[in-house]
């Protein structure tokens, strides 16, 4: 019998270990982008180029490329349930976007695949994976956490408190009805793609658009209802287990 991986045999150490290198990727950039003057962009695809690398590493070595999600839906109907995360690139919309050079486009698009790639292949599709044998809703609402708490290290970036604190909070909620979709439906790439243009239209907002903190809190409160109530909606849902396990 193949002896089990060591993300299945410690999942709590694993998920541990995952959030440790996340997090050093990003001071480690952080660090490398202050003493090279590097803008804020520059930062984000320094660090998800070295944890794109890593998490494709990790993948291959462990065989779970269509173990965490990447492979068709059991059902295309499945498909109209990742509908919902896509609300937040509709909402990005509204200050209008602006593109200032096909140059800074492709910087951009390669930047935020990479995110979405990273974040949800980590918390949605490593650390899910491994957590779900000790309970649905604990691996739920732990990734969603630690979703949220990585988050917290956009202070690297010099945003402010009430923009942090917006967004560490509807970046649980996201996290928990992401890993929600992905524990039901048992695919992970359509998170990745919403993740990707959630990222990347926010990117392209018009230059000097900010929102009044009055209005930063009413939308980050709602989008957190939103997800909140579909993660439960979606974590109640009858659920046939699927094998995700190699």
């Amino acid at each position: 019998m193949k002896r089990p991986l060591f993300a299945q045999r410690h999942p709590y150490w694993f998920v541990t270990i995952m959030e440790i290198v996340v997090i050093f990727v990003y001071i480690l950039a952080g660090t490398i982008a202050h003493f090279l003057n590097l803008s804020n962009l520059a930062l984000y695809g320094l660090a998800n180029l070295g944890l794109t690398i890593i998490v494709a590493a990790l993948l291959t070595l462990m065989g779970w490329w269509r173990v965490i999600g990447f492979r068709s839906p059991d059902r295309k109907s499945d498909l109209v349930y990742f509908a919902i995360p896509f609300i937040p690139m509709i909402i990005n919309f509204i200050p209008g976007l602006e593109v200032s050079s096909l140059g800074h486009l492709m910087e951009i698009l390669a930047i935020t695949l990479m995110v979405g790639f990273v974040e949800e292949t980590i918390f949605r599709g490593l650390m899910l994976n491994a957590l779900k044998a000790h309970g649905s809703w604990k691996a739920a609402i732990i990734t969603a956490l630690l979703f949220g708490l990585t988050h917290a290290l956009n202070m690297l970036t010099g945003r402010g408190i009430l923009e942090q604190a917006a967004q560490i909070l509807y970046a649980v909620a996201i996290g928990f009805a992401f890993a929600a979709l992905v524990l039901q439906k048992g695919i992970i790439w359509p998170l990745v793609l919403a993740h990707f243009l959630i990222d990347f239209v926010s990117y392209l907002q018009r230059p000097g658009f900010a929102y009044p903190p009055f209005w930063v809190v009413i939308i980050s409160v709602s989008i957190a209802i939103v997800f909140t109530a579909y993660g439960l909606f979606m974590m109640m849902q009858p659920r046939i287990e699927k094998v995700m396990q190699t």
